[in-house]
């Protein structure tokens, strides 16, 4: 179904009447890596999708609707390069071998469309409103030399741990209302989330006795601000999600899971430093599980069209397992054209022997404590 619905939409958008009365432009990325990884006894050899960005088809459009205000939308489509499947789809955190796939209260089912982003709203002086399936403003927490890649530690830790403050689909909300602003260098966003459950159930479940859900016990809402200006770019984050196992005969109210995060990266000319710091606490709304995570990197060019991209971080737990993880990457990129560029890339992630399986290649569930490598070439393309 989703195919044909895409199809349709793809047949509607690309005659040249549609496009001048409708502003609408068809953009994407195309991104495929051949790659080897492997994670304690389980090896991978195969084509990635996404290694640099996730592999995606996309419409935005815009109508001018007069004294500077202009009604806008975006339907956006993710896929995997190597199998054409729709994507984000659920799947365990850090056991798929794309981190868009990450499991959250707002991933979809691999089957829908339009899962990366959904929204229509309003724009003009004041920034835009909007409304639909959206980025939280931690999807944009990006002070990371590896610029939020399948390989940069700061994805894979971050989505791994079960953060929203991550460049995956844990920072994709249903059912939201979004705000950015852009003043003068200065960047505001906000959003707040219904998430998935918009009903009211006021008596209990025959079948499994739990309590009247309430909408808002899975709500979310999250705040930023970044500062740019020439060579500095500096910001925070706060993310806020209540949890609600709905239809559960012992639901979690009880524990938001919250978190926080400040970044920053300078860009000296012949080299760019960056750095993030981030906290969170009740971990998918389970008490007592909470985690730090902090990365550093760098960027160094090399000649006119290259880069060489050095990433380390660490997650740790603060629960009863004590569980953690280290990551370091290594990412050589080079701009082939303005839209194509060539990439080689190195990650290993060691884990802490106690309940510890981060990772980008899968592992048995008992396989804790097991490092994860993973080595990838490949080419992206932006239309």
């Amino acid at each position: 179904m989703q195919k044909k619905l895409i199809a349709l939409a793809v047949a509607g958008l690309v005659s040249a009447p549609a496009f001048a009365q409708s502003n609408v432009t068809v953009y994407g990325v195309v991104d495929a890596g051949l790659a080897y990884g492997e994670h304690g006894d389980t090896d991978f050899r195969g084509v990635l999708s996404g290694v640099l960005s996730g592999s995606r088809i996309g419409f935005r459009g815009t109508e001018d609707l007069g004294n500077g205000l202009k009604g806008v939308f975006v339907l956006e489509q993710g896929f995997d390069i190597g199998n054409g499947v729709a994507s984000p789809a659920v799947g365990g955190a850090g056991t798929s071998l794309t981190p868009e796939y990450a499991t959250s209260a707002d991933s979809t089912d691999g089957d829908s469309v339009f899962s990366r982003q959904a929204y229509v709203g309003l724009s003009g002086a004041f920034g835009t409103a909007s409304l639909g399936r959206q980025y939280a403003p931690g999807y944009f927490f990006n002070y990371d030399a590896v610029l939020g890649a399948y390989v940069s530690p700061q994805s894979i830790l971050s989505n791994a741990a079960g953060m929203t403050i991550t460049p995956n689909s844990a920072a994709r909300w249903d059912n939201s209302l979004a705000y950015t602003g852009s003043f003068s260098g200065l960047t505001v966003r906000a959003i707040w989330a219904a998430r998935g459950n918009e009903v009211t159930r006021a008596t209990p479940s025959t079948t499994t006795g739990a309590d009247g859900a309430k909408p808002s016990y899975d709500d979310a809402w999250g705040l930023s601000a970044e500062y740019a200006n020439g060579p500095i770019k500096a910001g925070a984050v706060y993310h806020q999600a209540k949890g609600d196992t709905f239809g559960s005969a012992t639901p979690r109210r009880d524990s938001k899971q919250k978190e926080w995060g400040i970044g920053g990266s300078y860009d000296f000319g012949v080299v760019t430093l960056a750095a993030s710091y981030q906290d969170a606490e009740s971990l998918r709304n389970a008490r007592d599980e909470d985690a730090d995570l902090w990365q550093v990197g760098v960027i160094v060019p090399v000649g006119a069209a290259g880069n060489v991209h050095v990433a380390y971080g660490e997650v740790d737990y603060d629960n009863q397992n004590k569980a953690g993880a280290k990551s370091y990457s290594l990412v050589y990129t080079h701009a082939v054209s303005k839209r194509t560029t060539g990439y080689v890339g190195f990650n290993r992630t060691e884990n802490d022997s106690n309940a510890s399986k981060f990772g980008l290649v899968p592992t048995n569930t008992s396989n804790t404590g097991d490092d994860s490598d993973v080595f990838t070439v490949g080419v992206r393309h932006t239309f």
